[in-house]
């Protein structure tokens, strides 16, 4: 990950950035670094170090922007999450206006296809990310995820007549809960991958995420639909 030592004796580090723009293209640089590595290894093997490596940048200098690996995963999962919302808004206004349960259901899964790195953040949220922030870095990730779930939420109830006011953006809490489940159950570690391999009875543990959570907020609608 880190380069070796001899060719960091011959790197010579970026000025200190002065412009709003130059610090945002920092910022931006460090912030793809580390997806880079996340994508590659896992959370707990990602080191500070390694990203600053990565992006050529001094250590303290990536402190500089994100004081903790808490608070940089934080905001690469909220780059990765509201880009994620957008796409799915836009998906959300195609079509005719009434929907059925499994047409959402199918739409909404199929949106998270490929995006395995926001799925595995969002399983690390509650229990990882917002263990090491403070409440200023938080708030606003806070207020802006309400609005997204609020947004979001009012054009699956314009799609869903079965549903009632409110059950749009509950729609979203609950499948945050299915997601950080189901991420869980997929992501298997190396032994047990070959053990549910090799042992052919064993093989209903496996679990595709897209088809179960497919399946999990089909019954899900299904439920809201008949009450």
């Amino acid at each position: 990950m880190v380069s070796n030592p001899a060719a960091k004796a011959k790197r010579v580090l970026p000025q200190r950035a002065r412009k709003d723009e130059d610090k945002e293209a920092r910022r931006r640089l460090i912030l793809d670094e580390a997806l880079a590595l996340y994508q590659a290894t896992s959370y707990a093997e990602v080191k500070m170090a390694d990203v600053a490596g990565r992006a050529l940048l001094a250590k303290g200098t990536v402190f500089l922007y994100f004081p903790t690996k808490e608070a940089l995963f934080l905001a690469l999962l909220e780059d990765l999450l509201f880009a994620w919302f957008s796409r799915l808004e836009g998906l959300l206004a195609q079509g005719e206006p009434d929907w059925t349960g499994p047409r959402l259901a199918r739409t909404v899964a199929e949106s998270l296809e490929g995006e395995e790195a926001l799925t595995r953040l969002l399983a690390l949220l509650q229990t990882v990310l917002e263990q090491n922030v403070t409440a200023e870095q938080l708030r606003p990730f806070k207020e802006r995820l309400l609005a997204a779930l609020v947004r979001a939420g009012t054009l699956v109830e314009q799609r869903l007549p079965f549903l009632k006011e409110g059950d749009g953006p509950r729609f979203f809490l609950h499948l945050h809960a299915l997601v950080t489940g189901l991420r869980h159950l997929a992501d298997l570690a190396p032994v047990a991958r070959e053990v549910l391999e090799q042992v052919p009875h064993l093989a209903p543990l496996r679990v595709d995420f897209t088809t179960e959570l497919t399946a999990a907020l089909t019954t899900l609608l299904r439920g809201l639909e008949t009450r």
